[in-house]
């Protein structure tokens, strides 16, 4: 029975096109011509300073700190609004009465991961909730295996579960198994490249931990 990571944004938070809206809000702003939902999920991706250059934002005119500043003022106050994905929570809940370890792992800023999971009702169930010292959306690899270290399991005794192909490069980095999930921040291309199984509902990825 292996210790699940979750990934937070996409993957149980429901804020796929909060994000998305949010981006284009920031974007009327500041001048910058808004994208679609196609574009944003075939273009997403970690560290979220790459994400935007690939969707044509200029850095010389608006830099990647003033974007981001405007996005999270209005993301920290709208996250919890938008509530989990469907079933996510008593998935969780079932997986700890199995007695499944359970832990999240987010690149966003830790204090707030922290605070939208206890919001959320997610922290009673919790191994650790681990994110960011900062702001910055970056790679999450070193606090993986800082929360592995700290937690005690080897990778191979544990399934990532996330919403994006970086997941899947982390899972491998970890020496961990992944599932990734078809209703977050990246599209069915880009996660079916990974060569790795794709859960496109709750009751699908249950299905699919049987087998873990």
């Amino acid at each position: 029975m292996k210790h699940i990571i979750w990934d937070f944004n996409g993957t149980l938070l429901n804020d796929t096109q909060l994000s998305l809206d949010l981006d284009n809000d920031v974007f009327e702003k500041l001048g910058i011509p808004s994208i679609t939902m196609e574009d944003y999920k075939s273009n997403m991706t970690m560290p979220v300073r790459d994400f935007y250059p690939a969707v044509d934002v200029d850095y010389s005119k608006h830099s990647y700190e003033e974007i981001a500043r405007l996005w999270l003022d209005e993301f920290n106050q709208k996250a919890v609004g938008v509530g989990l994905v469907s079933g996510a929570l008593e998935l969780i809940q079932k997986l700890h009465e199995q007695g499944r370890a359970q832990s999240v792992l987010s690149a966003s800023y830790e204090p707030s991961v922290r605070e939208q999971c206890k919001a959320l009702g997610l922290t009673p169930y919790m191994k650790d909730i681990s994110g960011l010292e900062d702001e910055s959306a970056s790679k999450k690899t070193e606090i993986g295996r800082r929360q592995l270290r700290e937690l005690g399991p080897e990778g191979r005794d544990v399934v990532l579960i996330g919403d994006m192909l970086t997941d899947a490069h982390l899972a491998e980095a970890l020496g961990a198994d992944c599932i990734l999930v078809s209703w977050g921040h990246n599209d069915m291309k880009r996660l079916r490249s990974s060569g790795l199984p794709v859960a496109n509902e709750i009751a699908e990825l249950e299905e699919i931990l049987k087998g873990y």
